[in-house]
């Protein structure tokens, strides 16, 4: 009996698991290939399909736990979001935006695509353009309240990691949503990648633990290794092209490293930037004299979560013998401590 009974579990599983995605297109030209991906380290493929002449395709696929999934269709750059669960039936429209470049995107059948779509459309665009946005921020308000909203879904996590994180003004925000995630979410990647951060940024802070070391390439491709700085003072500055504060610092850091270097301190600048050219533009347009490393992998640098990086700029002092001294010094307060330090 309970071998008859078993396949069928399997069975069951295994269309638990299942999604279905299916799409109606306005202009677009009958067989042009449509893929559905999903970034992870890399661009994957999930499942393709091919436009009919009603303008309609189907994806199919398995999926074993909520991703947010991005449509591409051929010949074009632009990518259309959505998040996907398993046993997701889903809809998608794309039709001409009047005077723009890309379509108009519309998806339904679910209750977390229809709070992403709300996202992008209403609270996004309150954010865009500015690394660091102030508390009172509009956009951050509506998003903490949406995160509040979908604390059990995938789509909290992913916000949160994501978007909420990376601003230094929301991480008493972030610390207690991560509480409510690994009581709601453990086994949620986005809310593993928190509690880890979040656990490593508080010892940081804490002082007196010895750095992580790491290697990292530098901007001529040369392999960095942090403690061969050993016996000298070490700031490690995490830092980004695209950051303004990050670039509205960099003069005085530049004055600082004149100032004591010759007394034995070194910086080291970390970015967290996804694109090499960027990145090595802004070294050279700021004038950095100190050493660059970067692995190009954004937010998911392996350094980046070591250190608990939830925002840039991030900064830590690094005693010669490698103790933490002090997290997030900048202006003056760096100034004062350098001054004492290094007489």
């Amino acid at each position: 009996m309970l071998t008859s009974v078993l396949p069928w579990l399997l069975s069951l599983a295994a269309a638990s698991s299942d999604y279905v995605v299916q799409g109606q297109l306005t202009g677009v030209a009958p067989g042009t290939k449509i893929y559905l991906t999903q970034y992870k380290d890399r661009w994957l493929t999930l499942d393709s399909a091919t436009v009919d002449a009603a303008g309609h395709c189907e994806l199919r696929g398995q999926l074993p736990a909520p991703i947010l999934a991005s449509l591409k269709i051929q010949g074009q750059k632009v990518l259309y979001q959505m998040p996907l669960h398993p046993g997701d039936n889903l809809t998608f429209t794309l039709a001409p935006e009047p005077k723009k470049e890309f379509l108009r995107f519309t998806a339904q059948g679910s209750v977390g695509v229809e709070q992403w779509q709300q996202f992008q459309r209403n609270i996004y665009p309150q954010m865009f353009g500015t690394a660091q946005l102030p508390a009172k921020n509009r956009g951050l308000r509506e998003l903490r309240a949406l995160v509040r909203h979908t604390s059990d879904d995938f789509l909290a996590a992913y916000l949160t990691k994501n978007y909420l994180s990376r601003q230094a003004s929301q991480q008493p925000f972030v610390d207690s949503m991560t509480t409510v995630l690994a009581r709601r979410q453990p086994n949620m990647a986005e809310t593993q990648t928190l509690a880890a951060r979040t656990a490593t940024a508080s010892l940081s802070e804490k002082g007196g633990d010895v750095a992580p070391d790491f290697t990292l390439p530098t901007v001529a491709g040369q392999p960095f290794t942090l403690s061969s700085l050993r016996g000298k003072y070490v700031l490690v500055d995490f830092w980004a092209s695209w950051c303004g504060p990050c670039r509205a610092e960099n003069p005085r850091l530049r004055r600082l490293y004149q100032q004591y270097q010759g007394k034995g301190l070194e910086i080291v600048s970390v970015s967290v930037d996804a694109d090499g050219a960027k990145w090595r533009k802004a070294v050279s347009q700021d004038q950095l004299p100190w050493t660059q490393v970067s692995d190009l992998k954004g937010w998911d640098s392996p350094v980046a979560q070591l250190y608990g990086v939830l925002a840039v700029p991030t900064s830590i002092l690094i005693s010669p013998t490698g103790q933490v001294l002090a997290h997030n010094l900048r202006g003056e307060d760096l100034e004062k401590r350098l001054a004492k330090l290094l007489p």
